[in-house]
């Protein structure tokens, strides 16, 4: 069970994920409950500021009041996560008071989750697509979901385990065939909060860079054209 007196992030929360389509962005109160959520399908670059709008409107409290920003850090899509790097950047500068950000993995997310709906498979392997005979992975162990890493497409042939696959970009390669497709849901992220380790405090933005298997600070610097630097 989670442990209660964990810390958690002051609210209100604005929760943004961006791994995946569609993007979604929602607002949590002090007691983990969504004051408003929202759900767009599209491209990041067009849908990421009305999702945050359309939040913002419906739960009545302006970005300036946001006190804590947690964010999917990925795996994912790139450009997805990129965008709200830099706008979650933009954004905590103009809070009223000082705000707190906190990244979680959208892997080790919907790992979590079906370890909370599938309570009787105790061991299993979730997968989503990196590049070409690559996976990023996150395995549960005896009802433990260990950190994201990557796995061969060769290793993941002669796996024993139950496989999942996510779905979170256009792909490389198709899915595994012994899998079987789940679907993300960033909303559950109410039920996790509590999870020790699942919240990783972060000072900046940081990516999850799955070529080193460690966490990449993203800057604006890093990102932008040579012809702007």
């Amino acid at each position: 069970m989670p442990e209660p007196d964990l810390q958690m992030p002051h609210a209100p929360m604005l929760v943004i994920d961006t791994s995946c389509t569609p993007l979604f962005a929602g607002i949590l109160d002090q007691d983990t409950n969504w004051l408003a959520t929202e759900q767009q399908d599209g491209a990041a670059l067009e849908s990421l500021f009305p999702t945050v709008e359309k939040v913002v409107q419906d739960s009545g409290i302006p970005l300036e009041s946001i006190r804590s920003f947690l964010y999917a850090e990925g795996p994912g899509s790139v450009l997805g996560l990129r965008l709200c790097a830099m706008a979650i950047e933009t954004w905590s500068r103009l809070a009223s008071e000082p705000t707190s950000l906190y990244a979680y993995n959208s892997l080790q997310l919907c790992a979590l989750t079906l370890q909370m709906d599938y309570p009787k498979i105790r061991d299993f392997l979730l997968v989503s697509d990196w590049k070409k005979n690559a996976w990023n992975a996150a395995q549960c162990n005896a009802g433990q979901v260990g950190e994201t890493t990557a796995i061969s497409s060769d290793a993941l042939a002669t796996s024993a385990m139950p496989i999942f696959h996510l779905p979170q970009r256009k792909g490389w390669q198709a899915a595994p065939p012994q899998a079987q497709t789940v679907t993300y849901s960033p909303k559950r992220i109410s039920d996790l909060l509590r999870q020790p380790g699942f919240l990783r405090p972060t000072k900046s933005v940081e990516l999850y860079n799955t070529g080193v298997n460690t966490f990449q600070k993203w800057t604006a610097d890093r990102h932008r054209s040579p012809a702007n630097q």
